[in-house]
């Protein structure tokens, strides 16, 4: 009997997570439809913005002004728009929006295609997760961490630190001008990186790859090498940060 219980169990499991898919797959028939949602919030300069999507594409803008405004067009069955939401809130200086907030438990189909426009006040830091929806952010001056999978990220015209993350996305950065402590922390898989930087950016560099090259404009003075990374600075060195990693990808920072 106790075997028979052993082999019970994952033929159970396997039958509910069968139900769970064909019921999702049923409340998800008909034609995929379009929802647009317009918010304005205020947030003073300094204020952060976090902003969790799967799919779609990412625009964010900086500008003068109080004011966060987002708009958003999202796509899906009704069922599906009506299951997971578009979720905003803020708590004093900090406004979090969740693409895939989850009004009823879906195990299979639990994500919203979105796309999203947002401007904030160019003092804004930002916070960014997704998984394959480009990224792009143009003239915010707060610092920036940005992560994906296989999202191209692109950030132009910005200042402040900056984290970027994705897996088999490409990176860009174009800085609009640079201050010590202005970190630089990038890391993909087999994405490349471009990174257009004033002349005066300066700091410890560190560049580790499996088989990516690395290319720069600004001098670079080595302190350590071996065949798959190096130490150094950029420019003479300062006390800014900026840690490259690859496993494939090429690395080229360029004036």
């Amino acid at each position: 009997m106790l075997f028979a219980l052993v082999i019970a169990a994952p033929a159970a499991a396997q039958g509910n997570r069968d139900r769970d898919r064909d019921r999702d797959q049923d409340r998800d028939r008909g034609p995929r439809e379009t929802e647009t949602v317009d918010r304005t919030l205020t947030a003073s300069a300094g204020g952060t913005v976090r902003l969790k999507t799967f799919s779609g594409r990412v625009a964010i803008t900086g500008g003068s002004g109080n004011q966060v405004v987002i708009k958003a067009i999202r796509r899906a069955t009704r069922e599906r728009l009506a299951d997971i939401t578009l979720e905003i809130t803020q708590n004093g200086n900090v406004i979090d929006i969740d693409a895939n907030h989850r009004v009823v438990e879906r195990r299979n189909d639990n994500v919203v295609e979105t796309d999203f426009e947002i401007q904030v006040p160019r003092q804004t830091t930002l916070d960014v997760r997704t998984f394959s929806a480009p990224v792009t952010i143009t003239g915010v001056a707060g610092d920036s961490e940005v992560e994906g999978f296989s999202s191209d990220i692109r950030l132009t015209d910005v200042s402040g630190a900056k984290r970027v993350k994705t897996f088999s996305g490409g990176v860009t950065v174009q800085a609009r001008d640079w201050a010590d402590g202005d970190d630089m922390h990038v890391n993909t898989f087999s994405g490349d990186v471009t990174l257009r930087l004033p002349e005066n950016a300066r700091g410890d560099l560190t560049f580790d790859s499996f088989s990516g090259t690395f290319n720069s404009d600004l001098p670079v003075t080595l302190s350590s090498s071996s065949k798959r990374n190096f130490r150094g600075t950029l420019n003479g060195g300062g006390t800014a940060d900026f840690r490259l990693h690859t496993f494939s990808g090429s690395v080229k920072i360029q004036r």
